[in-house]
């Protein structure tokens, strides 16, 4: 198989997560990702210096799609409900579609381990966590103009953040594939109960039954 310069990277942090979600971080090594990819094992060195920092390069991805997913919703022009919801649904197709990616960050958060941390590795740490904090920032914002405008409860922000987040996660440890309509009904239901969580009692509530 030939990677062409442009998509390298890319075929190669998708078939790492993959491997590393199916069959543990711990258990593959470089050689099982370069034989999954037609590869030689030099091709994925020449992208990625270290099997802990292809692991890292994984989870800032997998922060970097979920942004890009959810991004287009949070800068449309729509009541705080709205957006809060379709923020929340995009968040939980994120999850579902991109499924391995996810996985493998669940995987590393309960401590495995990748060997010794090299400078690139502590640099896409310090760059995940940047990223992390700019797309948490965004459901901030929508909160606080909720809040602002009477539409959301007055709850402290972060820990109403990471605690839906935490919901809208779910899907990570629980999903099977079964076609795009299921994945669909997940969203919107996972997103109707983040944004009960938060709205007030007596505001309209918002639902969506299905995608554009």
């Amino acid at each position: 198989m030939s990677l062409g310069a442009k998509t390298a990277k890319s075929h190669i942090l998708d078939a790492a997560a993959t491997a590393f979600a199916t069959h543990g971080v711990d258990q593959t090594s470089i050689d099982d990702i370069a034989q999954a990819l037609g590869a030689t094992k030099g091709k994925i060195y020449h992208h990625f210096g270290s099997k802990g920092e292809l692991v890292c390069a994984i989870r800032k991805h997998s922060v970097q799609l979920t942004t890009d997913r959810v991004r287009p919703y949070f800068e449309a022009q729509t009541p705080p409900p709205e957006k809060f919801h379709a923020m929340a649904q995009a968040h939980v197709i994120a999850m579902i579609s991109e499924l391995a990616y996810h996985r493998v960050v669940v995987e590393e958060m309960r401590g495995s381990g990748t060997g010794s941390i090299t400078d690139s590795e502590r640099q896409l740490r310090v760059e995940i966590t940047t990223l992390q904090s700019e797309y948490e920032d965004m459901f901030r914002n929508i909160l606080a103009k909720g809040i602002s405008s009477g539409a959301f409860r007055d709850q402290d922000l972060s820990v109403t953040v990471r605690s839906f987040l935490m919901m809208l996660h779910a899907p990570i440890y629980w999903y099977k594939p079964r076609g795009l309509e299921n994945c669909q009904t997940i969203a919107t239901q996972l997103a109707n109960m983040a944004l009960g969580a938060v709205l007030v009692t007596d505001s309209k509530t918002c639902t969506v039954t299905h995608g554009d």
